[in-house]
């Protein structure tokens, strides 16, 4: 894969990374239904990385494939994480700022697919 094929992957709505994937599924432990969701997009092959890319398996990044009510239901439970305060042991310094969003977006991106395909989007 060329990096500039891995970039816009990395950066288009359904692309999380290992890192916020495990952060969000730490945070959804109070909905075990979405962490294990979550857990099963980390137990699917990560993206092709480029041949020169440096990082290791931290650095990730996995396709999530969550139905429009997963979604919806992953950012509702993100929304009440964020107003009680809660955090995991990795974001308690620097708290929960862009998971909201970054979950939001996604569901967008699903609500879209699934008008567009007529279908709910896989």
């Amino acid at each position: 894969m060329d990096w500039n094929e891995y970039k816009r992957l990395c950066d288009s709505p359904p692309v999380f990374s290992r890192w916020m994937l495990e952060q969000s599924i730490e945070l959804l432990q109070t909905e075990p239904r979405l962490a294990v969701a979550l857990g099963r997009v980390l137990a699917d092959s990560a993206i092709e990385k480029p041949n020169d890319h440096r990082g290791d398996g931290k650095t990730d990044m996995f396709f999530v494939t969550l139905s429009v009510g997963e979604a919806n239901d992953v950012v509702s439970a993100m929304r009440t994480a964020i107003e009680g305060g809660r955090t995991t042991v990795a974001t308690r310094a620097r708290g929960l700022g862009g998971f909201l969003e970054a979950w939001r977006e996604y569901a967008n991106y699903v609500e879209r697919a699934n008008d567009t395909n007529g279908e709910e989007a896989k």
